[in-house]
């Protein structure tokens, strides 16, 4: 009887060995597999936007360098409306046909058109020269510095969106800028890479980045269909798992290597309708969103607090061009919310 029992001893110990075993080289393989860079999908858009809540460009290439997206002439969210006697910046959240005005840089000239036909021009080299420095507000009383771009822009575009004394201001490297942006722990639940990016006038990150599979989640759900141009992405990514950039940690397009350290959290402005300028009155798709991807419980959820996520944010690593597409590759994070 002792010696069965030693036997059974025995034999729970060894099964017990072979299951450890086993269990710690799986999580090193998986551990591998997720430090690998594993192709997931496709470049479908690049969108850059020259004024911050102002009409897409729709590209099929651009750099990404250290403070976001340029091609060309243009650099992603370059310019910006504020109100001429607080400095406080104003976007399509509170004027929502702003999301139509259209802007050209053709050799040195920007040029504004609004849906009226009417349009201004100004030389941004004389703007430089001229140097009639504003400083503006964004988030969290953050300041930034901008060249202003003058009279006749300002009439145009406060007389369109129906508000007195605006202006349009004009990013420049020497000016003061002071919006660093540092990822906090609490943004979210896995290891939040330490950066400090320096940003134009984004509301957070170098670059934001959504996929068509979370899109397709979504309209699943929602009456009334919508395109990812309601999200305001620089990179659109088609072919992968919708949600699957919740588990991002690095991305990879050609030379070019991002950073990812935040989800993307979502206020009103995707409820804008990109062609007419005119919010959803249902509130549609942030009220759906709300439903099933707020922040989890914990210092993600007192972070982001009501915000839902869509999208990824992201820096750079190393700069280069990307175009449309590219395969794109990812390095999963550790462990996901």
């Amino acid at each position: 009887m002792i010696l069965e029992d030693k036997k059974a001893l025995l034999a729970c110990i060894g099964a017990s060995v072979v299951t450890y075993n086993a269990l710690r080289l799986l999580t090193a393989y998986l551990h591998t597999q997720r430090a690998e860079w594993i192709p997931i999908g496709t470049v479908k858009h690049l969108w850059m936007y020259p004024i911050k809540s102002g009409r897409r460009k729709e590209i099929f290439s651009l750099h990404c360098g250290p403070l976001g997206a340029s091609f060309g002439e243009y650099r992603d969210r370059e310019f910006m409306i504020i109100d001429g006697s607080t400095g406080k910046f104003l976007t399509a959240r509170q004027l929502p046909k702003m999301i139509l005005l259209e802007s050209e840089i053709i050799d040195g000239v920007l040029t504004v058109s609004n849906p009226n036909g009417k349009s201004v021009s100004v030389v941004l080299a004389d703007v430089i020269a001229k140097r009639d420095v504003k400083r503006s507000t964004l988030f969290e009383n953050l300041q930034a510095d901008g060249m202003d771009c003058g009279d006749e822009m300002s009439e145009m575009i406060s007389t369109y969106l129906e508000q007195p004394g605006l202006r349009l201001i004009y990013f420049r490297p020497d000016l003061f800028n002071g919006r660093p942006c540092k990822p906090q722990p609490e943004w979210w639940n896995t290891p939040v890479p330490k950066r400090n990016d320096t940003v134009r006038y984004v509301d957070l990150a170098p670059f934001m980045i959504t996929t068509e599979g979370s899109l397709k989640a979504l309209n699943e759900q929602l009456e009334r269909p919508i395109s990812s141009i309601n999200f305001r992405a620089n990179i659109v990514v088609d072919q992968c798992q919708a949600w699957d950039e919740d588990k991002w940690a690095e991305i990879r397009i050609g030379d070019t290597h991002l950073e990812c350290f935040a989800p993307c959290t979502r206020c009103i402005l995707p409820t804008v309708d990109p062609e007419t300028g005119v919010k959803d009155a249902d509130m549609q798709p942030l009220k759906k969103l709300r439903e099933f991807r707020l922040a989890p419980e914990g210092k993600m959820r007192t972070a982001h607090g009501q915000s839902p996520i869509f999208g990824v944010n992201a820096g750079t690593v190393n700069p280069g061009y990307i175009h449309l597409g590219q395969t794109v590759y990812v390095k999963y994070k550790p462990s996901v919310f």
